[in-house]
């Protein structure tokens, strides 16, 4: 495949640069449901999409038929609808340079997926299954499902740029519904990485039915948290989710070029001292792994915030061009047939020096906040989620459970309340996808946080 594609760059008409990617995909998804299994599937599919830039517009198109004449009919697709698009563009796209790029990257864990058979998988779910269903006689509900992306890529482009990548990206689901009197709770342990079977060893499933079982019946009888302002320790988990989604979408330069609020904050300070919030490919566990980028592009740790002052957006090569930065190496695709968009990967803060519990005891009244639900962010750093483990701190200590939370506010603002980060970090949001125009597997996390947020539960704090 790499001679093919390498043909098609080299027999390119003068004056187009060419992107050729080449992915193959196998998705294999298990899940149980009160003790039936609902599904055991096995998907393989690949193709190869290529984009190309002519007279300062692109052109994008792929094909599932790999053979060389197939893939100079794509070639000649793309061609086609960059001129068709080009007299349109009010401003002609233009790349930053970048140093080209070869080589074979992995970060498939020791205990590869591809070594273990459907029928491995399936007695997984369905002991996962029986476990939940026999913890305790409150759990009227259970819910186990094992999703699996094994990936194989080559990406190739005109500026010399030939690499091949193998990854894949397991995530575990455990779900206990808990019912006692007319009151019903849920609670969901999951776990996601890159990497192989050893999420089983990360998060062995006894110990996610453990937690699902222990936290969905203490739900039943936990409080509704106090309404208010107030001082919170966020764990890795909620960091992560205010980090990603309040905070990143708006530094990613195709937002920035929009209107986004972290638009002309470059130098600016936007945070506490105690922030500093990177974006990296490289840490192999982090389901944002990426070692090269979509358009062939290297991919490095991006400080987008450095000591609560901003440094960087997030830049696919036009942005970097139209910014006179270079290329962050953002660039992503999910699947074959999509194009790369500005994505993030791994998205976190550094650690501090503080212990989670320094960072507790010198709270009056707060929460502690462990575990982040859905929610929702928009361009202007505002946000709003669910947080389905969450505690109460009183005098220092933590104290009870208390349920139905959401934190809402303005990232940059709980940001710059920040007065300490923990040195406990860990990336700690590897489970399902970010959804931008496609699905795309991300990260991110941090060091226990301490700062201000809006916490909801109860109206008024009754």
């Amino acid at each position: 495949m790499k001679d093919r594609l390498n043909k098609i760059i080299d027999e390119r008409p003068d004056g187009v640069h060419v992107e050729a990617r080449f992915h193959h995909r196998k998705k294999i998804e298990t899940r149980a449901d009160k003790g039936k299994l609902q599904r055991a599937t096995v998907d393989e599919y690949g193709g190869v999409g290529i984009r190309v830039l002519v007279d300062g517009a692109w052109g994008f198109a792929s094909t599932s038929k790999l053979d060389k004449k197939n893939l100079e009919k794509t070639l000649n697709m793309a061609v086609t609808a960059a001129k068709s698009l080009a007299p349109s563009m009010k401003e002609k796209i233009t790349l930053a340079p970048i140093k080209p790029i070869t080589g074979t990257f992995k970060s498939v864990g020791k205990d590869p997926l591809a070594d273990h058979s459907i029928e491995e998988r399936i007695n997984l779910i369905m002991n996962t299954d029986k476990q939940l269903r026999e913890a305790d006689e409150k759990i009227k509900g259970t819910f186990v499902y094992l999703r699996e992306y094994q990936n194989h890529k080559i990406i190739l482009n005109s500026d010399g740029s030939e690499v091949e990548i193998f990854d894949s990206t397991p995530d575990f689901y455990v779900r206990a519904v808990a019912h006692e009197a007319g009151k019903i709770m849920p609670y969901m342990a999951a776990k996601g990485i890159c990497g192989g079977w050893e999420l089983f060893e990360i998060s062995p499933p006894e110990k996610m039915v453990d937690e699902a079982v222990e936290k969905s019946i203490k739900l039943l009888d936990a409080p509704l948290a106090k309404g208010g302002k107030n001082k919170v320790v966020m764990s890795p988990g909620v960091v992560g989710i205010i980090c990603h989604e309040a905070i990143g979408h708006t530094v990613e330069s195709d937002f920035v070029l929009s209107g986004s609020v972290a638009k002309g904050k470059i130098g600016k300070t936007v945070a506490s001292e105690h922030v500093t919030l990177i974006d990296s490919g490289e840490q192999k566990n982090g389901s944002g792994w990426v070692p090269v980028d979509d358009a062939g592009v290297e991919v490095k740790p991006t400080v987008i915030i450095k000591d609560g002052i901003m440094k960087s957006y997030l830049h696919s090569r036009f942005t970097a061009k139209y910014y006179d930065v270079k290329p962050t190496g953002n660039e992503r695709a999910f699947e074959y047939d999509n194009e790369p968009l500005i994505r993030m990967r791994n998205t976190y803060l550094e650690p501090g020096d503080f212990t989670k519990e320094e960072l507790i005891e010198a709270i009056d009244f707060g929460y502690y906040l462990v575990k982040p639900g859905g929610g929702q962010a928009d361009s202007s750093a505002e946000f709003m989620f669910g947080i389905t483990e969450a505690y109460e701190i009183k005098k220092g200590q933590i104290g009870q459970m208390v349920k139905n939370v959401t934190i809402t506010g303005n990232a940059f603002e709980v940001l710059q309340s920040v007065d300490g980060v923990g040195k406990d970090w860990q990336l700690d949001m590897g489970n399902g996808h970010c959804g931008k125009g496609q699905l795309m597997k991300v990260d991110g996390g941090g060091g226990s946080t301490r700062a201000f947020a809006l916490v909801s539960g109860d109206i008024g704090g009754k």
